[in-house]
């Protein structure tokens, strides 16, 4: 499998990519939030699968890139305690998803998905900070400093120099599918798509000497989730040569509506992850 520019950086102008996403509604949205991705970092006329693939499963389509769902976002964060406990939500969920991805890092036989998969840990466990210090810079005082110290648990703190090792208990300690970068891959998608919406809710609540940090850290996690979009693409153009065309297109189709129902059922209840 090559691998070797899987890794190439991020280019995006995160300005015009915003501004294009919230310009297009449902499927549209979706399908540019992946093609932007594979532009800005030279795949997208190496991922022709991927393409058909995703294409296909946009004939459901996605709730979390609706105006309904936009507007109900838009309202319900326009409530700052509701928009703190989102940033928490938040932080707690990339720390959880950093040790799913660090055991399966630790038991993948390639040399460069290991390297990816290690990286996207990494990353995650960052973001996990990341959000917590969004909450201190756009909603200050928002918790207390005793819970607030409590809150740096919530990234698992991994580095590149750390060993890998499967995390005690983890039901990822297994090697990576085709199915698993499927998943990433949409939640990545669906990911960036929220963080779309969000950073237009905090820059509205930001106090204005805050706005400059707090664009930066959202840069900073818009440019890694579209590299995560772009690289787990990459992998799934190229392990569909081994598990066929229409495995590829029928996975990405069951996978596609498995988000759309969990979006549903977590919009009943008023949650935006």
């Amino acid at each position: 499998m090559q691998l070797a520019n899987v890794t190439t950086p991020i280019r995006t102008n995160i300005v015009d990519i915003d501004t294009l996403l919230a310009s297009e509604q449902s499927t549209e949205r979706v399908f540019i939030a992946a093609q932007a991705a594979l532009d800005e970092s030279g795949f997208s006329e190496q991922c022709p699968h991927y393409l058909d693939a995703l294409g296909t499963a946009l004939s459901a389509s996605p709730p979390y890139a609706s105006q309904v769902y936009e507007d109900a976002y838009r309202e319900a964060s326009a409530d700052r305690r509701w928009m703190a406990a989102s940033l928490l939500t938040n932080s707690y969920r990339e720390g959880e998803g950093a040790t799913r991805l660090w055991s399966l890092a630790a038991c993948a036989d390639d040399p460069g998905i290991q390297a990816l998969l290690k990286q996207h840990a990494v990353d995650e466990s960052n973001h996990a900070t990341f959000y917590l210090a969004l909450l201190d810079l756009a909603l200050p005082h928002s918790v207390d400093d005793e819970f607030r110290e409590q809150l740096r648990q919530l990234s698992p703190g991994y580095t590149m120099a750390q060993s890998l090792f499967i995390v005690e208990g983890s039901p990822y300690g297994r090697a990576p599918t085709i199915d698993d970068f499927i998943q990433m891959n949409i939640a990545e998608i669906r990911t960036t798509l929220h963080h779309l919406m969000q950073r237009r809710a905090l820059f509205a609540c930001c106090d204005e000497h805050a706005l400059p940090k707090v664009r930066k850290l959202l840069d900073r996690l818009l440019r890694d989730e579209l590299r995560h979009v772009s690289y787990t693409a990459k992998l799934i153009e190229e392990m569909s040569a081994e598990a066929g065309i229409e495995r590829l297109i029928d996975l990405f189709c069951r996978r596609f509506q498995d988000f759309n129902d969990i979006t549903v059922d977590e919009f009943k209840q008023g949650v935006f992850d």
